[in-house]
Order: C-alpha cells, then structure tokens, then sequence
C-alpha cells in the first residue's frame, strides 16, 4: 500500500487555495496521504480546512528557500517516520529538497517523486524556452513522474513524454451548482479573473471591447476584472483613455468564493493569457455552464471546440469579432452554456482521484 508525503504550500504563499482543495480531494477518496506546508496561507481559513488531514507538517521556512540542508533532512525524517513510498513535489525547491533527502540522507531509491508542472515562466517566450531546459533537465534525472494538466502543457515538454501523466485539476463542488443558465437580457456580462502582470492581457480585452461598443452600439454589456497586480493601474488608467471606465469593473484580490459568485452573475468566461499550463480561469466558468472565450492555451483545446461549447481568439480584431457574434446571437451563449454543463462532470475531484489512484497502483504493481 502506498504512502503519499503531499507538499501542499508554494513558493513565497505558503499552504495555497489550489493545493488544500487537491489535497482534501486525496483524503476524502481514500488516499493514504501526509501533508507538509510552510507556515503561512493563501487565504484565511485554509489551514483549518486542512486540520481534517490526519497527519499535516508544518515546517517553518519551507517556502523561503533558506537553509536547504535543515530542510531536507527534517523531509527526511518525514519521510522515514511516515513510512512514506511516494513524494508529490510541486516546484524545482521542493524537487531538490525531496530528491536530496531520497538519494543523501536515506539511500532509498525505490521512493517515487511526483512532480506537478505548476509554471515554467511560460507567459515569456524567450524565458520559457529557459526554463523549459532546466526544468526539463532537473525531471529527467529526479523525477519518476511528471503529471500534465493539459494537453498544451504535455507537448511543451514532449522529451518528457514516457514519464509524463496526463492529469487536469480538479474543481470545488460547489462549482458545481444546479444547472443555472447566464441570463442574457443585459448584453455580455464577461469576468476575466487573473493577476495584472505580463503575458495576461487585460489590454487586450479592454481594447476589443472598446472596439465591440464603438462597432456595435451596444450600451448593456460590461467586464470584470478581479486581481492584482503591477499593471493593474495601467488597465485603469487604459479604460479611462478608451471612454469605457464606467464599463469594467475592477475589484481587486478576490477570493474562490467571490469569483464563484462573480461567474454565476456573468454569462461569458473570457481568458486572454499567453499561455496557461492549465487555466482555472478556462475550466471555472465552463463548469458553472457559462460560455467561455478564450486564447488557445492550456486545457481549452482539450475541451473547446470553437464555436459548439465556446471560442477561440489569437488577436484583437478576432476578439472584437467574437463579441460582435455573441452580442447579435445571444441565443449562442445559452447553447454554449448548455453544452459546457453536459461535459463539465470531466473535472470533478471524485474522477481526478480515481486517475490519480490508477497511477499510484499501476507503479505500485509494476
């Protein structure tokens, strides 16, 4: 029977909203499983929820990247007093931390490391081809099992193709809601939520829709967009230069819970990055059944067909043409969101964990 040793916490965050839902997800499926996390958290609360986990670590400093021996020989004792068979890491620090521990301090080499490709500086074209290199490089020699959130994400490291899991995240049950169908008595109500940094592109929505109101006349429809940020002031001060500041709502950091109920009270789902490596921004809207626009990143190629459960955009002018089709179609956003809703039980925890499990098993039995 395996043993899995979690780290739940990233980089500078501490124990991260994403993380808690995936690790509970492990626990209530009935997956052996031991938490460790730094000390802080993401979001108030999260380290209560995780209080249901019975064995939880949390080590100070962890997600600091000081004092890396300490830290590896405390994992160690982690590991050994937990008589752990399998270490799921989810960044290069934790990889060198679990890897050091294995190979230094207990010689064992039949323990497995999982790694979830999380980022790879991906929203820069010349930094990720870096980044790629030495990420790719450090798997290939400390890794057992890179997990792949997308399809996208699999080919961008396809010399990793034989150790590679093809396995999307999963999504709270309460996106889950009763099949509600987006009103579209008010034009386009669109939420794009993301951190205001390069590679995100709030300017390139802000622009098109600028565009959309000039070319259409249309005097209902309004964005969202929630986040932080160093851009974040120029996006405001762009939709004052456009005319459109009364049309784009900027609601700063929000939590899970708020953007839930921000997409319920949207009808389109829209997502403009250079690149996802999976895209909770694509997946969340699709599950509560709103139709989603969205560049050709992450998982939205494996589950948009263009123009039958949702869009695809690459420029400006495209993204205003797409606008313009939704605004004069509004019956199109109802059956988008209709066939979102026949799909979206793809991304229930229940299904992930069980992948999850036949994975473990399969190098467990093998």
């Amino acid at each position: 029977m395996n043993r899995l040793l979690f780290f739940a916490s990233d980089f500078h965050i501490g124990l991260s909203t994403l993380l808690t839902d995936e690790l509970l997800a492990f626990h209530q499926a009935g997956i052996d499983v031991v938490a460790v996390a730094g000390e802080r958290e993401q979001e108030k609360g999260l380290s209560q929820m995780i209080s249901k986990i019975p064995t939880i670590h949390r080590i100070v400093g962890l997600d600091d990247h000081h004092h890396f021996r300490s830290l590896a020989t405390n994992i160690a004792e982690i590991i050994k007093s937990n008589k752990i068979t399998v270490i799921h890491v989810q960044n290069n620090w934790q990889l060198a931390l679990a890897a050091y521990a294995k190979y230094i301090v207990l010689h064992n080499r039949h323990l497995r490391i999982f790694y979830t490709i999380h980022g790879f500086r991906h929203n820069h074209p010349l930094k990720s081809i870096v980044a790629r290199f030495v990420i790719g490089g450090a798997l290939l020699c400390l890794a057992d099992r890179v997990i792949c959130m997308s399809s996208y994400l699999k080919r961008k490291f396809s010399l990793l193709s034989y150790k590679i899991e093809l396995l999307p995240l999963g999504i709270p049950d309460n996106f889950f809601t009763e099949k509600q169908l987006p009103s579209t008595d008010n034009g386009l109500q669109m939420v794009f939520p993301a951190q205001f940094r390069y590679g995100k592109n709030q300017d390139v929505i802000i622009r098109a829709f600028a565009h959309h109101i000039i070319d259409s006349g249309d005097t209902l429809s309004h964005l969202i967009l929630p986040g932080s940020g160093e851009l974040l002031d120029q996006m405001k001060l762009l939709t004052s230069e456009l005319g459109i500041a009364e049309r784009v709502s900027f609601p700063g950091q929000c939590t899970k819970e708020q953007i839930r109920q921000l997409y319920l009270q949207s009808n389109i789902g829209i997502v403009a990055s250079n690149s996802e490596t999976f895209g909770q921004s694509i997946v969340e809207p699709f599950v509560l059944g709103r139709c989603v626009i969205s560049t050709p990143v992450g998982i939205a190629p494996d589950i948009i067909e263009d123009g039958v459960n949702g869009f695809f955009f690459k420029t400006e002018k495209s993204l205003t043409k797409v606008m313009g089709i939704l605004y004069n179609n509004p019956s199109m956003i109802l059956q988008c969101s209709n066939r979102c809703f026949y799909q979206r039980d793809f991304f229930r925890w229940a299904s992930i964990c069980n992948q999850y499990k036949s994975i473990i098993n399969y190098d467990y039995n093998g």
